[in-house]
């Protein structure tokens, strides 16, 4: 019988609501892929856990302020209530005391995310006239924290496929919007998240493209800030506009977004643009991997250092470095020491932070054959 205590008390102790979503989510996830049983005993001990979360989160979610964090917590309430629903097999098994605790948590989150419902209705539910979006922007222009406002763009690239389907009055005022944030967010670009938002305004402007925002689009590639700018000159080459060489080498000479610059340019068919000492198979996989390690869930930043060990090939080609990095994602037993991580030309791009020294044999080659046969 799985001991689930141990993990129970971890999640709990755990000050991360991310976190804490992130481990029930490997737990969900092994209970729905029947890749382990639950027995009557794990359910109840399961749910008592889910319930007493689910009481928590309604004397917690009140007293936050801050809408990053409240977003975390939906996060984690949203794998409660399916880990409840994976211990009973229908909401009448439910004593009515949980099934009330539930409504009123589903019922204060709700409330919390009326602007993310707004977006829902004018996408999901087809609600898209011009009534419908003045109304979603009054709610969303007097709002203070950034990371909320932030969640209008969220919304637009999940119903990006949708956004070419509304009325031309409201994709005007989409893009109005767009553009007068764009104006704000270039005098106030080095406020963390504010250039958070900025990312998001250039990535949606495609969706809502005119003159205005091509031109507002340029002005943003002059404060040179890559990260920005990758989204900038994508929105530009889907406009079928030029972008300048200077910052094509810019972005190419960054390993966070060398390889994806490569392929926006390959799209468009513009490789000519990428420098070609930097075309090279190796240099493309690195990137590919750096870009991979810098998610929150993985290094959270870039390695401090990164080498290329060799290639190796086991059905698919596979680029292996090896980095190191300070990151706290990083158990102290592995910090600063070198790490193994492989970028694949499929697109297995990966790394479970395993120690080069447990591989390292007295040549590279022999190195590359033990990290082939037990990690690839």
């Amino acid at each position: 019988m799985p001991a689930f205590a141990p993990i129970i008390e971890k999640i709990r102790e755990e000050e991360s609501y991310s976190t804490k979503a992130a481990v029930l989510n490997i737990l969900v996830d092994l209970f729905q892929g029947k890749k382990a049983k639950l027995t009557s005993e794990d359910k109840q001990e399961l749910s008592d856990f889910a319930f007493g979360e689910v009481r928590h989160l309604i004397d917690l979610l009140p007293t936050v302020t801050s809408y990053k964090e409240k977003d975390a917590i939906f996060g984690y309430e949203d794998m409660l209530l399916t880990l409840v629903m994976l211990c009973h097999k229908s909401p009448a098994e439910i004593p009515e005391e949980h099934l009330a605790s539930i409504r009123t948590l589903i019922d204060l989150v709700d409330r919390e995310r009326f602007l993310e419902n707004a977006i829902d209705g004018i996408f999901k539910e087809g609600r898209n006239d011009e009534t419908a979006v003045r109304q979603l922007l009054s709610m969303v222009i007097p709002l203070k924290d950034e990371f909320q406002k932030g969640q209008i763009y969220q919304g637009l690239l999940h119903y990006q496929a949708e956004t070419q389907r509304l009325p031309e009055a409201s994709k005007q005022l989409f893009a109005d919007y767009i553009a007068s944030e764009i104006k704000r967010y270039l005098s106030s670009a080095s406020d963390e998240a504010i250039a958070n938002n900025l990312e998001f305004a250039c990535d949606v402007a495609r969706y809502f493209m005119n003159d205005t925002l091509i031109s507002l689009l340029y002005d943003v590639l002059k404060l040179e800030k890559n990260n920005i700018s990758y989204y900038a000159v994508a929105s530009l080459l889907d406009a079928h506009r030029s972008v300048p060489q200077e910052i094509i080498s810019a972005l190419a000479h960054d390993l966070v977004h060398a390889e994806l610059t490569y392929l926006l340019l390959k799209k468009h068919g513009l490789l000519s643009m990428f420098p070609e000492d930097l075309n090279a198979p190796e240099y493309l996989a690195k990137s590919n991997l750096v870009h991979w390690l810098i998610y929150p869930t993985e290094l959270g930043k870039e390695p401090d250092r990164i080498e290329f060990l060799g290639k190796v090939k086991k059905k698919e080609v596979y680029y292996v470095f090896r980095f190191t990095s300070d990151s706290d994602n990083l158990g102290e037993d592995l910090k600063e020491k070198w790490l193994i991580g492989w970028s694949s030309e499929e697109g297995g791009t990966f790394s479970n932070f395993d120690l080069y020294e447990a591989f390292e044999q007295k040549t590279p080659e022999k190195t590359l054959k033990a990290i082939k046969k037990r990690l690839l």
